[in-house]
């Protein structure tokens, strides 16, 4: 991969900030864009209903509260069925080991 001369001055300068070699420094830049990059690619596709909340939080590789807090950073809403809002929460239920609550919600 060819890297610019101005971006390995800057991948420099971040290291010796940070303490760090420039390659751990990439890493984490490269860690950073990646996670950034989920986040957006969830977004959009929960924007233009191909996923739900659950889903796009689990694209994202985050929580869906966490997921509900971005979209709402981003100024990204849509109206939800019920049944799609049911579905989400009762997967929130289930992980967090309420699936006791998370049956009722499907009577």
């Amino acid at each position: 991969m060819k890297v610019e001369e101005e971006t390995w001055q800057v991948l420099e300068l971040l290291a010796q900030r940070q303490a760090a070699s420039r390659a751990e420094m990439a890493q984490r830049l490269l860690q950073e864009g990646t996670r950034r990059a989920r986040l957006e690619y969830a977004a959009e596709s929960y924007r233009q209903q191909e996923v739900t909340l659950e889903r796009a939080a689990e694209v994202a590789g985050v929580s869906i509260y966490d997921m509900m807090a971005y979209l709402r950073q981003q100024g990204i809403s849509r109206p939800s069925h019920i049944e799609e809002m049911r579905a989400d929460v009762a997967a929130m239920l289930i992980r967090s080991g309420r699936s006791d609550i998370a049956e009722r919600l499907a009577d």
